[in-house]
C-alpha cells in the first residue's frame, strides 16, 4: 500500500486520564489484552488479533480482522515507537473486501504525568489509497470525512480513556 505517500487528514486531541503514565502504557501496549476492553462502535465487529501476547514494542507485528457495516476488513498494525511510559505510536494499513477505500492510519499517544494521573495528546493521521473503494463511495466519503472523521476520532479517543480507567478499576 502506497497510502504514506499521500497527504493525510490529522485529527488531534488532549485529555486527561486517571491513570499514571505507565499504568495507561502498559493497558495500551498489550493488543490482545487491549481488544477486551477497549470498545469499538457497534457497527464494528472484530476477530480475536494475531498477536503474540503480552507487550507490542517498537517494531512488533499484528493482524486484525472483522466486518465493518458487514464489509470484512484486514489490518496490519506495526508499532513504531514505544517509550515507556510516555511514547506510542502504531500504523495500521487496513484493507476492505469492497466498496471502503484502503488506507493507513498512523496514531500517537504522547503521555506526561498530570496530578495523580496523566495528559495524554492524541495525534491520528488518516491517509486513504488513491483509486480504492468503489466510486460511489469515494464521492460519498469526500462529503462526509470532513466532518465525521475528525468527531469519531476524538470520541473513540476519549472513550478508550475511559474504557482504561475503567478496565483499572478506577470510578467512573
Amino acid at each position: 500500500m502506497q497510502a504514506s505517500d499521500q497527504r493525510g487528514r490529522t485529527v488531534e486531541d488532549t485529555a486527561a486520564c486517571g491513570l499514571t503514565p505507565e499504568r495507561l502504557f502498559d493497558l495500551l501496549v498489550d493488543p490482545t489484552e487491549r481488544q477486551k476492553w477497549d470498545h469499538c462502535p457497534p457497527y464494528i465487529v472484530q476477530e480475536p488479533l494475531a498477536a503474540a501476547p503480552g507487550p507490542a514494542l517498537q517494531g512488533a507485528r499484528y493482524t486484525g480482522r472483522g466486518t465493518a457495516r458487514g464489509v470484512g476488513y484486514v489490518v496490519l498494525a506495526v508499532v513504531t515507537a514505544a517509550d515507556r511510559p510516555r511514547l506510542y505510536e502504531v500504523r495500521t494499513e487496513t484493507r476492505f473486501e469492497r466498496a471502503y477505500p484502503e488506507a493507513v492510519a498512523i496514531e500517537e499517544y504522547r503521555i506526561e504525568p498530570e496530578g495523580t494521573g496523566s495528559l495524554v495528546h492524541y495525534t491520528v493521521t488518516f491517509v486513504k489509497t488513491p483509486g480504492t473503494g468503489t466510486p460511489l463511495m469515494r464521492l460519498v466519503l469526500a462529503f462526509l470525512e470532513p466532518v465525521t472523521a475528525p468527531r469519531a476520532a476524538k470520541s473513540n479517543f476519549r472513550n478508550m480513556l475511559r474504557y482504561a480507567e475503567k478496565h483499572a478499576g478506577l470510578p467512573a
